[in-house]
């Protein structure tokens, strides 16, 4: 019953309570004698600890069950083999590799349950999701969200189509918004509060790439007092990246001082969510050294994370806006060396846009008045609108608008300067509308 308990609170993500109850679980099977007991539920911990992103805990807490779990293969030792290999994907790939595929490869000798090898086909997924392997990770989140539906697992299935959605993210946002739409309501239906914040949060991404930001706004709040997730700091900071963005400086950062758990994570995605929203509340400021340090920050985290993981998405182009207003032409040669690094396939469309952009501003730096600019940059435009967000494409016009400023085309600058406030209006973002009331050729290049 102590294993239920600890099972049940797990689904309503409160960490801590399923650690206690998951303790006392073990402590009683091992006075009656029952080690593999004791270790199944030494795995729910494990697999606890992860999420709550105490992640060396969780290695060691997994390795130790294991040990005991292997000598006799069952269903407990896949589902160990499972949380390992989910504990390990930042810190080591390789082992998450392993792991994943000997997880699945037993499970189906075992003939476990469709609920069970819904499970393995997500974790395997999630593997080659964070290896950059975007395309073949959601042909196993889609067998994954099948076999889930097949048992009539409602919680597997919203879980598998969170994961689908985050995969389908960065080159189609509008499938990833629907997909996340349909995790949410599969996921409110069985009370698991964790995943619903994740399936939460894609759905907010994805509409923030569409540039529905009102609904991404009014998707993030609602939940607060119809699920019970006001304290929920995955959508706490979801919610603080949305102020940040927007320039509601002081709500972000009183926001940001509630992430206690995120900032104590030893998950490279809950630090690079702190230092990318730093970035933005930085740059809002108009504190273009601090936006880049916060910004450079998140993406040191490429290795674990992948180019195009969200966060990353977002600072990349932070960072080159940042290092062009200081003028910085060495980091901007870095921060390009570092997309040009990765396999053109690993990165995405708006990373690509925002790389045209980029190079862009460099060619007009270099030149005052060039056709071979002026080509450079209404490529990038024609990029940034079919590919990137409606927020770059608005930088990427007052860029555009503060170049052909230095050509005295007053008719051409003011036009891209009127569709870019038409955009910030639409988002409600103020610094953009700030930046875009500049008229004169200093006032365009600073960036907020």
């Amino acid at each position: 019953m102590w294993e239920r308990a600890a099972e049940a609170a797990g689904i309503n993500a409160d960490w801590a309570r399923t650690i206690e109850l998951v303790g006392r679980a073990s402590e009683c099977y091992l006075r009656a004698g029952q080690a593999r007991a004791a270790a199944r539920a030494q795995a729910i911990a494990g697999d606890a600890l992860t999420k709550w992103g105490r992640i060396a805990e969780a290695r060691q807490q997994l390795t130790a069950a294991l040990e005991i779990l292997r000598a006799d293969p069952d269903t407990d030792t896949v589902r160990a083999l499972d949380h390992l290999s989910t504990a390990v994907i930042y810190a080591s790939p390789a082992d998450a590799d392993r792991l994943s595929a000997e997880a699945l490869t037993l499970g189906q000798a075992l003939g476990v349950t469709d609920h069970e090898l819904s499970e393995l086909f997500s974790t395997r997924g999630t593997y080659l999701l964070r290896t950059n392997r975007r395309p073949e990770a959601a042909s196993y989140y889609r067998e994954s969200a099948r076999l889930a539906e097949q048992a009539g697992d409602s919680m597997r299935l919203g879980r598998a189509l969170l994961n689908l959605a985050d995969a389908l993210l960065p080159t189609d946002p509008g499938t990833a918004a629907e997909t996340a739409r349909t995790a949410a309501g599969q996921l409110r239906r069985v009370g698991d509060r964790g995943a619903l914040a994740v399936a939460l949060i894609n759905l907010a991404e994805a509409l923030l790439i569409l540039g529905d930001w009102n609904t991404a706004e009014a998707e993030l709040t609602r939940p607060a007092d119809s699920d019970a997730l006001a304290d929920n700091e995955v959508l706490v900071s979801e919610r603080c990246l949305l102020a940040a963005l927007r320039g509601e400086t002081a709500a972000a950062e009183t926001m940001l001082a509630t992430l206690t758990d995120l900032r104590a994570s030893e998950d490279p995605r809950d630090k690079a969510v702190i230092s990318g929203i730093e970035g933005f509340i930085a740059a809002a400021l108009r504190q273009s050294h601090a936006a880049l340090r916060h910004a450079r920050a998140t993406l040191a985290h490429v290795d674990a994370l992948g180019m195009s993981h969200e966060c990353l998405r977002w600072a990349w182009p932070l960072a080159a806006r940042a290092a062009h207003d200081l003028r910085d032409t060495a980091t901007i040669g870095k921060l390009l060396a570092l997309l040009d690094s990765s396999p053109p396939g690993y990165l995405a469309p708006m990373l690509l846009a925002e790389r045209d952009l980029t190079h862009a501003r460099l060619a007009a730096s270099a030149s005052a008045s060039d056709q071979a600019s002026i080509g450079a940059f209404t490529a990038a435009l024609d990029r940034l609108r079919e590919q990137s967000t409606p927020y770059h494409l608005a930088h990427g016009l007052l860029d555009y608008a503060a170049y052909l400023t230095t050509l005295d085309d007053a008719e051409a600058a003011a036009a891209a300067i009127e569709e870019a406030r038409d955009i910030a209006r639409l988002l409600r973002c103020q610094p953009l509308l700030d930046r875009g009331t500049g008229v004169t050729l200093a006032e365009l290049r600073v960036t907020p």
